[in-house]
């Protein structure tokens, strides 16, 4: 039997019918026979604090608390001998942490759509947007994005890599930093939980006005210039703190490009 678990982008919930939930229904429907688990972030049934949590909140322990969930809950019979890992947007930076860190039960393939995998420059989804919304989050973000506070209350913080203070995003970041192994301490064990995946497929958006820099979602970034920069043209890939390069060697990576928006 196939095993998939799942976890949602920003805004959504585990089960929301008209996104999550539906693509659960249309694997179903395709995959009869196929164990499929949504994640939430607590245990709370309540769509908007699952909501809420997408947007503050501190993601390492988010994906503590999903670590905990797949070990110790009774999923884990369903999954211990491995599952297919789906994420969605920041969900798929948040399932590789899962795998980076915990990987028990152990992911077989992880597949993310549209994730923020080398993180972004300015807010997800607030480009060309002035709502009240997007303004607050990009006064946070702008005013004090490395701050301790920020660090641990903002989940987008969390991932926002600034372009023009990178030492500070090296000392400060609270989640990217870590995950990615850019830190001068490297750490062995996500390097060797990366490689035990049988593949690691990278999906972006063509017409993704989303993510900034466009080229996160496949481990880009961007040069001095601000020019777009491949995976293979920086520093974590030609010297291999996740693997990736080892990986691409072992034709373990696949990179795709989907038409249309933003998990559109």
């Amino acid at each position: 039997m196939l095993k998939v678990v799942i976890w949602h982008g920003m805004g959504d919930t585990c089960c929301n019918e008209a996104s999550i939930g539906g693509f659960m229904e249309n694997l179903k429907e395709l995959l009869p026979d196929t164990f499929i688990y949504s994640l939430n972030v607590s245990d709370s049934e309540s769509e908007l604090v699952e909501r809420k949590n997408s947007y503050f909140g501190n993601v390492n322990e988010h994906v503590d608390f999903v670590c905990n969930k797949l070990r110790d809950s009774d999923i884990y019979p369903h999954l211990k001998n491995g599952f297919n890992a789906l994420g969605f947007s920041q969900g798929g930076q948040f399932l590789r942490a899962y795998v980076e860190r915990c990987n028990d039960p152990p992911v077989y393939n992880l597949i993310t759509y549209g994730a923020q995998h080398n993180g972004v420059s300015t807010v997800p989804g607030c480009v060309n947007d002035d709502s009240d919304f997007c303004e607050r989050m990009k006064m946070l973000l702008s005013a004090n994005v490395y701050s301790s506070f920020i660090q641990t209350h903002v989940v987008q913080a969390q991932y926002f890599k600034s372009i023009d203070y990178y030492d500070e995003y090296l000392e400060k970041s609270n989640f990217l930093a870590d995950i990615n192994n850019e830190r001068e301490e490297k750490n062995p064990k996500y390097k060797e939980n990366m490689l035990s995946l049988n593949k690691f497929v990278m999906i972006r958006f063509e017409d993704d006005d989303m993510v900034v820099p466009s080229t996160s979602p496949w481990f880009g970034w961007v040069d001095d210039f601000e020019e777009n920069l491949p995976l293979n043209k920086t520093d974590g890939y030609n010297e291999d703190w996740l693997g990736l390069k080892t990986m691409e060697k072992e034709n373990k990576l696949d990179f795709l490009v989907t038409p249309g928006g933003h998990v559109s």
